[in-house]
């Protein structure tokens, strides 16, 4: 049993507030105060910058609970300890015991995701908890915890329909999960965040390139500098740009917390960390004749770095492109630079939310709605004009592609 069959259709419903979360997790001892916790903000890159986060502290010998959405393959996805999926029986056993908390105090979805990654880490007695916030801030369910750090990647326009139609509305969201007295780590030099915060009160602020900064070398090596301190030549296995700044961002976090929690910082353990890091669905090689990227990049600005990146990786290519994406996002606007970048083939993914051949219809490129067949498709066209291929749009259709591709 997963616990989205409890929720049938209604696993996108969203309603603001803590009230509910916070009144089921009173029923249960408030399990949220058993661990120390780390949230983690902002539109782009909080998966990757959770998990170089996480395994920089379980390499330093941390008991770590990850937390993240959406999952991509299996939901179990969302509840690791040191990076193991939580079992299909434990998740069962889990959700029996939260089941009357949802029903009694109508929890989404996931709030209802939330409260049993609560309870699953403090029953395991995890030292520290990686929460990847699911949407906005203030009013998401993880921001119940104190947490002893949070950390804000960077913002863009994306969910303006619940969070604001401009940069600073979105910003003073994603400020919620900052602390007054707790350290805020701001993982670039927007203004509309670092002032927010200021604002706010925050007293300890790092923000990119003022309270750490990194310096490329080479494609994916860099030196990364906190404080006093310097780490040179650290290699990265994630490809792209944006996974060096993911890096430097969980660094910054990881040297706060480690000044606080009096952690014994091993930079070979550093090394070891950042090289081993992987994430599934971002700058993904999943086959290389023809060479196949794929990619979550799900809002303007995530698909503008990644067809950059993809242009620098492979500059003698010219890319066939798979896209699919959701209906509530600005959608169109990805389309049309897709198309000054390349081929496009559309497809769908297979929730609700999902854009549909109707919706493409404006646009003079084919559409297979099944997306196994697209990308075989698309192969057998890169393949024989000596092209490559990019699959993205959206997190969902990730999840779907390595589905097929396991």
């Amino acid at each position: 049993m997963k616990l989205y069959n409890l929720f049938n259709k209604k696993v996108f419903k969203i309603e603001p507030g803590l009230e509910r979360i916070r009144e089921a997790l009173k029923e249960i001892g408030n399990p949220q105060n058993q661990f120390k916790s780390i949230l983690i903000g902002g539109t782009n890159g909080k998966g990757s910058t959770a998990a170089f986060l996480e395994s920089l502290l379980r390499k330093h010998g941390l008991k770590t609970g990850l937390f993240i959405s959406p999952h991509l393959v299996e939901e179990n996805e969302r509840w690791q300890i040191d990076r193991e999926n939580i079992s299909d029986k434990e998740l069962e056993e889990y959700i029996e015991k939260i089941k009357p908390l949802i029903e009694k105090y109508s929890l989404t979805y996931f709030e209802a995701s939330t409260l049993l990654a609560f309870k699953y880490f403090a029953d395991k007695n995890v030292d520290v908890a990686i929460l990847e916030v699911g949407l906005g801030g203030r009013w998401d369910a993880t921001n119940v915890v104190e947490p002893e750090v949070s950390i804000i990647t960077n913002i863009s326009l994306d969910h303006t329909h619940m969070l604001g139609d401009t940069l600073d509305k979105i910003a003073s969201e994603k400020v919620g999960i900052a602390r007054k007295e707790k350290p805020l780590v701001i993982g670039t030099e927007q203004m509309e965040i670092i002032s927010k915060a200021i604002l706010k009160g925050v007293k300890e602020i790092y923000h990119y390139p003022i309270g750490f900064s990194y310096k490329k070398k080479g494609e994916n090596r860099f030196d990364f500098f906190f404080k006093r301190k310097k780490i040179e030549n650290l290699e990265i296995s994630m490809l792209g740009d944006r996974q060096i700044h993911n890096a430097s961002t969980a660094l910054a976090g990881f040297f706060i917390l480690s000044e606080k929690e009096k952690i014994q910082i091993k930079e070979e353990k550093i090394r070891k960390a950042i090289k081993e890091t992987f994430w599934l669905g971002r700058m993904q090689i999943l086959e290389k004749n023809p060479t196949v990227v794929l990619d979550g990049a799900h809002n303007e600005e995530a698909v503008v770095e990644t067809v950059k990146e993809v242009e620098k990786l492979f500059p003698d290519k010219e890319i066939i492109f798979v896209y699919s994406g959701m209906k509530d996002k600005d959608w169109k606007k990805i389309v049309n630079l897709l198309k000054h970048k390349g081929e496009v083939i559309f497809t769908k993914i297979p929730v609700s939310r999902g854009l549909d051949e109707e919706d493409f219809k404006e646009f003079d490129f084919p559409f297979e709605k099944n997306i196994k067949t697209a990308v075989e498709m698309v192969k057998v066209k890169a393949l024989k004009e000596n092209k490559i291929v990019v699959i993205l749009g959206s997190l969902y259709l990730a999840g779907e592609v390595l589905k097929i591709h396991k």
